[in-house]
């Protein structure tokens, strides 16, 4: 006969409970992590680019006028040149009513006003040209240099970004 065996006093298998999506793993953290971070970075560069674009596009724009100067030595088209080029950089990037509407003498010392301190400035010194050499037969290469070299820095320094407070 057949011997009856001892039953063991087993209980059930049990599953483990099925895997919860909350909270991730941080495989994904990590993830979202760095998917933010290039988020952030390209945003951050984009308005960095966008905060230079004035200066940078009339420093461009200076860059050629000095050179078809160069090429040309036409004073009066450099003049009337850099003059159509502070003008634009000016209403670009300070308020219109600041500055659109000044002639003469009063936009030589409202360009003076923006620059910071110089002892050569638009109003004393090579800043006439803008408003008088273009109606003269006259060369002037020595302030046409000067006045180079102090439409440059103007440029450079125009504000970071738009009109400024």
């Amino acid at each position: 006969m057949q011997a009856t065996q001892p039953q063991l006093d087993l209980k059930d298998i049990h599953l483990p409970d099925a895997v919860s999506w909350w909270p991730p793993a941080i495989g994904y953290w990590l993830v979202l992590a760095v998917l933010i971070a290039l988020v952030l970075i390209f945003f951050g560069l984009r308005y960095l680019r966008n905060k230079t674009l004035i200066k940078r596009q009339a420093l461009t724009e200076f860059a050629r006028i000095k050179s078809d100067y160069q090429a040309t030595l036409d004073q009066k088209a450099l003049a009337t040149a850099l003059s159509k080029l502070l003008r634009r950089a000016a209403i670009s990037a300070y308020p219109v009513s600041e500055c659109a509407s000044l002639s003469g003498n009063e936009w030589l010392n409202w360009l003076d006003q923006q620059l910071s301190k110089s002892d050569i400035t638009f109003s004393d010194g090579p800043g006439y040209l803008l408003t008088e050499f273009i109606y003269s037969d006259s060369k002037h290469t020595n302030d046409i240099n000067d006045l180079l070299d102090l439409t440059q820095r103007w440029l450079k320094q125009l504000p970071a970004k738009g009109k400024p407070s």
